[in-house]
């Protein structure tokens, strides 16, 4: 991609757009370790790991 023949716009919306995948790749990669830490405090708590199961598996907006 030469981007010298881009206009200021179109070099924004490219920026915006690496800005929103790259965003995108890193909450794939975090949250699984983030979902286990915070399952891991609602058991300690006395929360139900079924109830987490639920609402893993069990997902209205899909």
């Amino acid at each position: 991609m030469d981007f010298t023949t881009l206009t200021d716009d179109e070099l924004d919306l490219l920026r915006r757009d690496v800005l929103m995948e790259k965003e995108r790749r890193q909450r794939i990669e975090r949250t699984p370790e983030q979902v286990a830490q915070l399952a891991a405090a609602f058991e300690k708590d006395g929360g139900d790991r079924a109830a987490l199961v639920t609402a893993i598996t069990e997902r209205n907006d899909q």
